[in-house]
């Protein structure tokens, strides 16, 4: 972002509100330059002007500026670093195989939001069902029919900044895979160990490997 620009939008957030006047004393530009990034900002929806300050004496009244929460997202967040130190001290204070039941039971409620199987289903449509649901949850997933095998492949997930330190988050989209086609997928290949997806194999049901003749 452009300097002025930012300065602006950093005064703002410490200060709540400021009128041009104020801003322009901020930065060392007048009130007419000010308003020019003034206007930039707010075409990006960054700024707005909300409300009016009166002047306590005579004068007119002054538009007051203040941030909108789509600059939040301008402000550095450490989500994976707080997430990491909290599963940190979960392992100290629970031990690896506590940390992997939680895992296991945050698993099973996102699974239990999934859709029923409907009768007569194929494992095919019941696969579409899969990937719809995982993308939904943030994951970039596919799946393809290998000789007696399906695979599901993951692109990308949404959990895997965290996942390099702790493998334990990679139970969730193994366990949403077997609890919605009753399966045990196993996974060949995964990005936290530098390979380019997941992937999970899954055995095909063996009425579709029989010959139907």
């Amino acid at each position: 972002m452009q300097a002025t620009r930012q300065q602006i939008i950093e005064f703002l957030k410490e200060k709540g509100q400021a009128t041009v006047e104020e801003l322009a004393a901020a930065v060392n530009l007048t009130p007419m330059a000010v308003r020019h990034h003034l206007n930039v900002l707010q075409a990006e929806n960054l700024i707005l002007s909300s409300t009016i300050r009166r002047q306590s004496g005579p004068g007119r009244p002054s538009q007051v500026y203040q941030l909108t929460q789509a600059a939040d997202e301008l402000f550095p967040v450490d989500y994976y670093g707080l997430t990491d130190y909290l599963l940190a001290e979960l392992t100290h204070q629970l031990g690896q195989d506590g940390l992997r039941q939680i895992f296991s039971n945050i698993a099973q409620r996102l699974a239990s939001e999934a859709p029923l199987p409907r009768q007569n289903q194929t494992f095919e449509d019941r696969l579409d069902e899969v990937i719809t649901f995982l993308s939904a949850k943030g994951f970039v997933v596919d799946w393809e029919s290998s000789e007696n095998n399906y695979m599901i492949h993951a692109y990308s997930c949404p959990y895997r900044q965290v996942a390099k330190n702790h493998a334990e988050v990679c139970l969730l989209d193994k366990q949403i895979i077997s609890s919605m086609l009753a399966t045990t997928p196993a996974r060949v290949a995964c990005l936290t160990t530098d390979d380019d997806h997941c992937t999970y194999r899954i055995s095909k049901p063996i009425e579709l490997i029989l010959d139907p003749c």
